[in-house]
C-alpha cells in the first residue's frame, strides 16, 4: 500500500470519504499560523453562533469526486443543532503532495 492509500485511509476513517457531501455553499476554512484547519473550523463555528460544541464531524466528497468536505454537526448554546459544511480540499491536495513528494524523494513535482 503507497503512502498516499495510507494517508487516505488514516485521514478519512475508511469508508468516510463515499459519502456525498450535500454543501451548496460551502465555507473554507482559513487556519492562522500555528492553527490547524480543524481549530480553524471551530473558532469560526463558535464566532458564528456565539459558543457550542461538535456533536458530529465527518468527511464527505462531491458527487463528481473532486471536491473534500469535512461536515460538522454543531449544538449551538441554545440546544440547535445545525449543519455545516466546510471545503477541506487543498488541505487533502497539500497534505497528499507532501506525503508522495517523502516518498519518492522529489520536492520538484508541481502542486496538483
Amino acid at each position: 500500500m503507497t503512502a498516499r492509500a495510507v494517508l487516505l485511509a488514516c485521514l478519512l476513517g475508511g469508508n468516510a470519504l463515499a459519502q456525498e457531501a450535500p454543501c451548496d455553499k460551502p465555507v473554507v476554512p482559513v487556519p492562522t499560523e500555528g492553527t490547524s484547519v480543524v481549530q480553524a473550523e471551530h473558532d469560526w463555528l463558535r464566532k458564528a453562533y456565539g459558543g457550542g460544541a461538535v456533536v458530529r464531524q465527518t468527511l464527505g466528497t462531491s458527487a463528481d469526486g473532486k471536491r473534500r468536505y469535512d461536515l460538522v454537526s454543531w449544538r449551538k448554546p441554545d440546544g440547535q443543532v445545525v449543519n455545516v459544511c466546510f471545503d477541506v480540499t487543498t488541505v487533502f491536495e497539500e497534505t497528499i503532495r507532501k506525503v508522495e513528494e517523502e516518498e519518492t524523494g522529489d520536492s520538484r513535482r508541481p502542486a496538483r
